[in-house]
Protein backbone atom coordinates (compact mmCIF):
# COMPACT_ATOMS: atom_id res chain seq x y z
CA UNK A 1 0.00 0.00 0.00
CA UNK A 2 2.71 2.40 1.06
CA UNK A 3 4.48 1.61 -2.06
CA UNK A 4 1.48 2.28 -4.20
CA UNK A 5 0.81 5.71 -2.53
CA UNK A 6 4.39 6.67 -3.13
CA UNK A 7 4.32 6.07 -6.79
CA UNK A 8 0.80 8.00 -7.49
CA UNK A 9 2.92 11.06 -5.81
CA UNK A 10 5.90 10.54 -7.44
CA UNK A 11 3.92 10.45 -10.73
CA UNK A 12 2.26 13.72 -9.97
CA UNK A 13 6.02 15.45 -9.12
CA UNK A 14 7.25 14.55 -11.98
CA UNK A 15 5.21 15.82 -14.82
CA UNK A 16 3.51 18.58 -15.79
CA UNK A 17 0.45 19.10 -15.21
CA UNK A 18 -2.62 20.88 -16.72
CA UNK A 19 -5.96 21.83 -15.41
CA UNK A 20 -7.67 22.39 -18.52
CA UNK A 21 -7.34 21.76 -22.65
CA UNK A 22 -7.07 25.10 -24.32
CA UNK A 23 -8.57 27.39 -21.56
CA UNK A 24 -12.36 25.60 -23.16
CA UNK A 25 -12.36 21.99 -22.47
CA UNK A 26 -11.49 19.80 -19.69
CA UNK A 27 -8.47 17.22 -20.15
CA UNK A 28 -10.64 14.59 -21.05
CA UNK A 29 -12.38 16.41 -23.96
CA UNK A 30 -9.28 17.63 -24.81
CA UNK A 31 -7.61 13.76 -25.26
CA UNK A 32 -10.94 12.86 -27.44
CA UNK A 33 -9.99 16.05 -30.04
CA UNK A 34 -6.35 15.37 -29.50
CA UNK A 35 -7.01 11.59 -30.91
CA UNK A 36 -9.29 12.64 -33.64
CA UNK A 37 -7.16 15.57 -35.31
CA UNK A 38 -3.79 12.66 -35.21
CA UNK A 39 -6.25 9.81 -36.43
CA UNK A 40 -7.46 11.55 -39.46
CA UNK A 41 -3.75 13.32 -39.77
CA UNK A 42 -1.79 10.13 -39.69
CA UNK A 43 -4.64 8.71 -42.04
CA UNK A 44 -4.13 11.14 -44.43
CA UNK A 45 0.21 10.97 -44.04
CA UNK A 46 -0.82 6.80 -44.59
CA UNK A 47 -2.77 7.47 -47.41
CA UNK A 48 0.06 9.58 -49.19
CA UNK A 49 2.84 7.13 -48.94
CA UNK A 50 0.82 4.44 -49.89
CA UNK A 51 0.38 6.31 -53.18
CA UNK A 52 3.99 7.44 -52.92
CA UNK A 53 4.96 3.47 -52.62
CA UNK A 54 2.75 2.95 -55.45
CA UNK A 55 4.67 5.12 -57.65
CA UNK A 56 7.73 4.46 -56.84
CA UNK A 57 6.89 0.43 -58.19
CA UNK A 58 6.12 2.27 -61.53
CA UNK A 59 9.12 3.82 -61.40
CA UNK A 60 11.47 1.25 -60.44
CA UNK A 61 10.14 -0.68 -63.32
CA UNK A 62 10.59 1.91 -65.69
CA UNK A 63 14.18 2.17 -64.46
CA UNK A 64 14.25 -1.57 -65.07
CA UNK A 65 13.43 -1.21 -68.67
CA UNK A 66 15.55 1.70 -69.24
CA UNK A 67 18.57 -0.54 -68.23
CA UNK A 68 17.71 -3.07 -69.99
CA UNK A 69 17.25 -1.34 -73.40
CA UNK A 70 20.67 0.52 -72.35
CA UNK A 71 22.50 -2.40 -71.99
CA UNK A 72 21.56 -3.79 -75.41
CA UNK A 73 22.08 -0.53 -76.88
CA UNK A 74 25.87 -0.51 -74.94
CA UNK A 75 28.84 0.52 -76.61
CA UNK A 76 26.43 3.01 -79.70
CA UNK A 77 25.24 6.58 -79.66
CA UNK A 78 23.38 8.51 -82.36
CA UNK A 79 24.75 11.07 -84.64
CA UNK A 80 22.89 12.99 -86.98
CA UNK A 81 23.79 13.91 -90.46
CA UNK A 82 21.04 15.72 -92.21
CA UNK A 83 18.12 13.61 -92.04
CA UNK A 84 20.13 10.85 -91.60
CA UNK A 85 20.84 9.13 -88.20
CA UNK A 86 23.79 6.66 -87.76
CA UNK A 87 25.61 4.74 -84.52
CA UNK A 88 28.73 4.99 -83.92
CA UNK A 89 31.08 2.84 -80.98
CA UNK A 90 31.43 5.21 -77.43
CA UNK A 91 32.72 4.46 -74.46
CA UNK A 92 31.92 7.73 -72.90
CA UNK A 93 28.40 7.90 -73.36
CA UNK A 94 27.76 4.74 -72.34
CA UNK A 95 30.05 4.96 -69.39
CA UNK A 96 28.24 8.56 -68.41
CA UNK A 97 24.92 6.38 -68.96
CA UNK A 98 25.74 3.90 -66.59
CA UNK A 99 26.69 6.88 -64.09
CA UNK A 100 22.95 7.97 -64.58
CA UNK A 101 21.35 4.96 -64.36
CA UNK A 102 23.51 3.78 -60.82
CA UNK A 103 22.55 7.59 -59.52
CA UNK A 104 19.07 7.20 -60.95
CA UNK A 105 18.77 3.70 -58.98
CA UNK A 106 20.77 4.64 -55.63
CA UNK A 107 17.83 7.41 -55.67
CA UNK A 108 15.68 4.92 -56.04
CA UNK A 109 16.42 2.67 -53.30
CA UNK A 110 16.69 5.67 -50.95
CA UNK A 111 13.22 6.77 -51.61
CA UNK A 112 11.71 2.78 -51.19
CA UNK A 113 13.49 2.37 -47.87
CA UNK A 114 12.09 6.10 -46.92
CA UNK A 115 8.50 5.56 -47.96
CA UNK A 116 8.46 1.93 -46.06
CA UNK A 117 9.73 2.61 -43.57
CA UNK A 118 7.32 5.82 -42.96
CA UNK A 119 4.38 3.70 -43.90
CA UNK A 120 5.34 1.27 -41.15
CA UNK A 121 5.85 3.98 -38.45
CA UNK A 122 2.77 6.24 -39.28
CA UNK A 123 0.68 2.94 -39.40
CA UNK A 124 1.96 2.31 -35.62
CA UNK A 125 1.26 5.53 -34.64
CA UNK A 126 -2.26 5.35 -36.27
CA UNK A 127 -3.13 2.54 -33.71
CA UNK A 128 -1.59 4.12 -30.79
CA UNK A 129 -4.03 7.31 -31.59
CA UNK A 130 -6.98 4.74 -31.70
CA UNK A 131 -5.72 3.29 -28.69
CA UNK A 132 -5.56 7.14 -27.07
CA UNK A 133 -9.29 7.70 -28.49
CA UNK A 134 -10.68 4.38 -26.54
CA UNK A 135 -8.47 5.55 -23.80
CA UNK A 136 -9.75 8.60 -23.27
CA UNK A 137 -14.07 7.55 -23.98
CA UNK A 138 -13.43 4.81 -21.24
CA UNK A 139 -11.38 6.28 -19.08
CA UNK A 140 -8.32 3.81 -19.18
CA UNK A 141 -5.14 5.12 -18.19
CA UNK A 142 -3.15 1.55 -20.07
CA UNK A 143 -4.67 2.40 -23.34
CA UNK A 144 -3.39 6.07 -23.24
CA UNK A 145 0.52 5.20 -22.34
CA UNK A 146 1.56 4.02 -25.62
CA UNK A 147 0.32 7.27 -27.76
CA UNK A 148 2.50 9.21 -25.10
CA UNK A 149 5.33 7.49 -25.44
CA UNK A 150 4.89 7.09 -29.41
CA UNK A 151 4.62 11.36 -29.10
CA UNK A 152 7.66 11.43 -27.78
CA UNK A 153 9.36 9.31 -29.79
CA UNK A 154 7.55 11.27 -32.29
CA UNK A 155 9.17 14.79 -31.33
CA UNK A 156 12.51 13.36 -30.94
CA UNK A 157 12.50 12.31 -34.58
CA UNK A 158 10.47 15.41 -35.67
CA UNK A 159 13.41 18.18 -34.31
CA UNK A 160 15.58 15.64 -35.81
CA UNK A 161 14.05 15.91 -39.41
CA UNK A 162 13.90 19.83 -38.61
CA UNK A 163 17.80 20.02 -38.11
CA UNK A 164 18.25 17.59 -41.26
CA UNK A 165 15.68 19.91 -43.45
CA UNK A 166 17.68 23.38 -42.36
CA UNK A 167 20.45 22.10 -44.43
CA UNK A 168 18.31 21.44 -47.80
CA UNK A 169 17.40 25.13 -49.42
CA UNK A 170 14.36 23.74 -51.60
CA UNK A 171 12.69 23.09 -48.02
CA UNK A 172 13.24 26.30 -46.36
CA UNK A 173 12.39 28.13 -49.55
CA UNK A 174 9.01 26.95 -48.87
CA UNK A 175 8.59 28.99 -45.73
CA UNK A 176 10.33 31.64 -47.39
CA UNK A 177 13.15 32.31 -44.99
CA UNK A 178 15.06 30.90 -42.13
CA UNK A 179 13.30 32.93 -39.76
CA UNK A 180 9.82 31.81 -40.86
CA UNK A 181 11.15 28.00 -41.10
CA UNK A 182 12.31 28.14 -37.98
CA UNK A 183 9.43 30.34 -36.26
CA UNK A 184 7.33 27.82 -38.09
CA UNK A 185 8.78 24.36 -36.92
CA UNK A 186 9.24 25.72 -33.15
CA UNK A 187 5.44 26.79 -33.14
CA UNK A 188 4.90 22.96 -34.41
CA UNK A 189 7.18 21.42 -32.09
CA UNK A 190 5.53 23.23 -29.33
CA UNK A 191 2.08 22.81 -30.06
CA UNK A 192 3.05 18.66 -30.00
CA UNK A 193 4.72 18.95 -26.81
CA UNK A 194 1.26 20.62 -25.44
CA UNK A 195 -0.58 18.14 -27.09
CA UNK A 196 1.71 15.35 -24.90
CA UNK A 197 1.70 17.47 -21.29
CA UNK A 198 -2.70 17.43 -22.13
CA UNK A 199 -2.86 13.82 -22.42
CA UNK A 200 -0.19 13.53 -19.94
CA UNK A 201 -2.57 15.19 -17.47
CA UNK A 202 -5.35 13.18 -18.30
CA UNK A 203 -3.35 10.06 -17.95
CA UNK A 204 -2.17 11.14 -14.28
CA UNK A 205 -6.20 12.22 -13.78
CA UNK A 206 -7.22 8.32 -14.29
CA UNK A 207 -4.27 7.71 -12.32
CA UNK A 208 -5.37 9.83 -9.36
CA UNK A 209 -8.68 8.86 -9.40
CA UNK A 210 -7.40 5.01 -9.15
CA UNK A 211 -4.62 5.91 -6.81
CA UNK A 212 -7.56 7.01 -4.73
CA UNK A 213 -9.61 3.96 -5.11
CA UNK A 214 -7.01 1.89 -4.14
CA UNK A 215 -6.22 4.03 -0.97
CA UNK A 216 -10.46 3.83 -0.38
CA UNK A 217 -10.42 -0.06 -0.49
CA UNK A 218 -6.81 -0.55 1.17
CA UNK A 219 -8.09 1.78 4.08
CA UNK A 220 -11.68 -0.41 3.80
CA UNK A 221 -9.86 -3.47 4.13
CA UNK A 222 -7.74 -2.59 7.09
CA UNK A 223 -11.00 -1.64 9.14
CA UNK A 224 -12.40 -4.71 8.23
CA UNK A 225 -9.17 -6.48 9.51
CA UNK A 226 -8.96 -4.51 12.65
CA UNK A 227 -13.00 -5.30 12.95
CA UNK A 228 -12.36 -8.97 12.74
CA UNK A 229 -9.53 -8.64 15.36
CA UNK A 230 -11.96 -6.74 17.77
CA UNK A 231 -14.15 -9.28 17.64
CA UNK A 232 -11.49 -12.30 18.16
CA UNK A 233 -9.82 -10.70 21.17
CA UNK A 234 -13.47 -10.16 22.69
CA UNK A 235 -14.49 -13.84 21.72
CA UNK A 236 -11.51 -14.79 23.67
CA UNK A 237 -11.46 -12.65 26.90
CA UNK A 238 -15.28 -14.57 26.99
CA UNK A 239 -13.88 -18.05 26.37
CA UNK A 240 -11.16 -17.26 28.67
CA UNK A 241 -14.32 -16.13 31.64
CA UNK A 242 -16.20 -19.07 30.70
CA UNK A 243 -13.31 -21.37 31.37
CA UNK A 244 -12.63 -19.54 34.83
CA UNK A 245 -15.88 -19.80 35.60
CA UNK A 246 -15.99 -23.42 34.79
CA UNK A 247 -12.94 -24.57 36.49
CA UNK A 248 -13.74 -22.72 39.82
CA UNK A 249 -17.81 -23.08 39.98
CA UNK A 250 -19.24 -26.11 41.71
CA UNK A 251 -21.49 -29.09 40.70
CA UNK A 252 -24.16 -27.49 41.92
CA UNK A 253 -24.00 -24.48 39.26
CA UNK A 254 -24.17 -27.11 36.31
CA UNK A 255 -27.26 -29.21 37.63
Amino acid sequence: MFDRTKKCKLSHKMMIRLNNFLYVFNLRQGTILIAVHQIALSSFILIILLVGISHVGEMLNMLHNDMEDDAERRGFYEVAYGDKLTFHEGEVTSRNNQRRFAKAQHLASVTVIFLYTSTILTSIYLMCCISLLHGAVKYKREYVLPWIMAACVGVVLLIVAIVVGDGYPCIVNLFGSHNFYHFGCALFVLTFIYAICAVSSFALETGSGRCARSNLANSDERGERLLLLDHAAHSSLLSAAQLNKLSTGTRSQFV
